[in-house]
């Protein structure tokens, strides 16, 4: 069974609201900011979701937000 994340592949193309009341934007996955670069990161530890960096570019707040995987 193969997984994707729906906001990695471009499928989901909105963001959360911020609590300022602006939309957020995806900044990628949180991984890519804390740790080595893999893009395997979620498959190698075979997790059920990615959790991606959201930021408001109004207020300057962000916000991670768990996405499940789906499958392919």
């Amino acid at each position: 069974m193969a997984t994707m994340c729906p906001a990695c592949s471009g499928l989901i193309t909105t963001g959360p609201d911020c609590p300022c009341g602006e939309e957020m934007e995806d900044g990628g996955p949180a991984a890519d900011y804390f740790g080595p670069y893999s893009p395997y990161f979620n498959a190698a530890f075979e997790s059920t979701g990615c959790v991606h960096l959201f930021t408001c570019p109004a207020c300057g707040s962000h916000s991670l937000l768990y996405i499940p995987l789906r499958e392919v």
